[in-house]
């Protein structure tokens, strides 16, 4: 029906995010200048603010089977469904405020960033994050972490990712000064991806024969709320870390892949993308040994689908069981902000 009703839709794709090479100084001090990564995403990706409430409607006394009286009790945000093609900036940030440990080398940049997980706290590493969800719903919400990562390698295309993070609930309305740029990136393909893999001192490479990888991370986190902290989380605390890698390897006629699995002999795995020189990405897990090895089909090509995970990667001689490294041309990420 013409005339009144028609109104301005709000497409997905002028939905903005920015994020920020900087964690925060302080749990519930959110930055404002340090937000300059506009990033790219899939429009799907959905804040979730949610409110939990108490009322009477179960109890008596009130003359009525309704709700007379309620209130709010706490606020949670969460980011839920994130998706994105890997890009140089984007790999440093996940891995640094998921894994919580960063060392850097390199005076200038390209910058060598090493992760690992950071057992030292149970505490996360808190940043803020911006979003414009319509023409005029902007805000920032501060004390976000990164709960888990889902890596995509395939054999074609940017490698995929996928997070979530979660937050005390803290919400601020308002737009920022000025929304950034779009940057240019440059993006880690999984045609750039080189899989090593073998017994521990004598690994090969399986080049034309490495199909597809999935790497997960997990950081179990929890939001923490105590009386006294009022109607927001006070911050948020890690679990125990957990991980898991998944590789599809085609299989020979000479078999290098099932033997590993039946004699349980300890294997190297590192798969190195080299997408440019400030764009690399290097997951290296020193000592494997195979938690399933199961026989699978590429249309009519027989394929080993191997993995491991934390009970399966062991710690040796004080070296972590997993450590990411990525190149780029970000000093760090893991310094304080404003």
């Amino acid at each position: 029906m013409p005339g009144p009703y028609n109104f301005e839709a709000q497409p997905s794709w002028l939905r903005n995010l920015v994020l920020a090479a900087a964690k925060q100084p302080a749990w519930g001090t959110g930055l404002t200048t340090s937000l300059t990564q506009r990033q790219r995403f899939d429009g799907a990706t959905v804040l979730e603010r949610s409110i939990s409430r108490r009322s009477d409607k179960d109890y008596a006394g009130k003359g009525t089977s309704f709700a007379t009286n309620g209130q709010i009790t706490t606020h949670d945000t969460k980011l839920d469904g994130f998706k994105a093609e890997l890009s140089d900036w984007l790999v440093g940030y996940i891995f640094a405020f998921l894994m919580g440990k960063e060392t850097v080398t390199g005076t200038g940049a390209p910058y060598t960033h090493t992760f690992t997980f950071d057992e030292s706290t149970r505490t996360a590493v808190a940043t803020s994050i911006y979003v414009e969800d319509t023409n005029d719903v902007h805000y920032t919400c501060p004390d976000m972490c990164i709960n888990d990562l889902t890596l995509t390698i395939s054999e074609i295309g940017a490698i995929m990712a996928e997070m979530s993070m979660m937050g005390t609930g803290l919400q601020t309305m308002g737009s920022i000064a000025t929304l950034p740029n779009s940057g240019t990136d440059t993006y880690l393909l999984g045609s750039d991806a080189a899989l090593s893999f073998g017994p521990v001192g004598s690994p090969a490479s399986f080049i034309g024969r490495h199909m597809k990888t999935t790497l997960k991370l997990d950081n179990q986190l929890t939001v923490h709320k105590a009386p006294g902290g009022g109607l927001y989380g006070i911050f948020v605390r890690k679990g125990d870390p957990k991980f898991s890698i998944a590789t599809t390897i085609a299989a020979k006629p000479t078999d290098d892949v099932y033997t590993l699995f039946t004699n349980d002999t300890p294997s190297a795995f590192t798969l190195n993308v080299n997408s440019g020189a400030a764009a690399q990405l290097n997951i290296s897990i020193p000592q494997t040994h195979l938690k399933t090895t199961k026989l699978g089909l590429d249309g009519d090509m027989v394929v080993w689908e191997i993995e491991g995970d934390e009970t399966t990667c062991y710690q040796a001689a004080g070296v972590p069981p997993i450590t990411i490294q990525a190149i780029n041309s970000v000093a760090a990420y893991l310094t304080p902000g404003t």
